[in-house]
């Protein structure tokens, strides 16, 4: 991604976040020694510190372009209200954007659906508080 640039995936995440209490964080990764991409998320997941936020409702998106792999990592509030075919149907669109299209626009267009459903299901406290408890960024590797 160029330097001074907002790439299309910090400005998916800023808009998907606006209206919810969750939080999105993006991956990409370029390792070609890597056998597992969920094994890969997983420990990212946890290392990022994802597991922390108050309604236990991170995602985190990672993708490794050298690998042609990703995963997506919801945290448990997320997963009880959504259920395992949610992600399935995600990872299927987000497959098909991969190999249709620019994979920024590909993950872009995964974070905005994301967000629509976590809107839907944690949506900022009536107060109008809502923290920002993750960085909205893409970190590589």
């Amino acid at each position: 991604m160029a330097a001074g640039k907002v790439s299309p995936i910090v400005r998916a995440i800023a808009w998907a976040e606006k209206g919810t209490t969750a939080e999105i964080r993006v991956h990409i990764s370029r390792r070609f020694f890597e056998k597992d991409a969920f094994v890969r998320a997983q420990k990212l997941f946890e290392q990022f510190g994802m597991y922390r936020t108050t309604h236990r409702n991170a995602v985190l998106l990672y993708v490794n372009l050298k690998r042609q792999q990703f995963a997506v990592i919801g945290d448990t509030g997320i997963h009880e209200k959504i259920g395992q075919h949610y992600w399935e149907e995600l990872a299927r669109s987000l497959r098909e954007d991969l190999l249709s299209t620019h994979y920024e626009n590909a993950i872009a267009i995964a974070v905005r659906t994301l967000g629509i459903t976590l809107q839907a299901h944690f949506p900022p406290a009536l107060d109008g508080q809502n923290p920002d408890e993750l960085p909205n960024l893409v970190t590589e590797d």
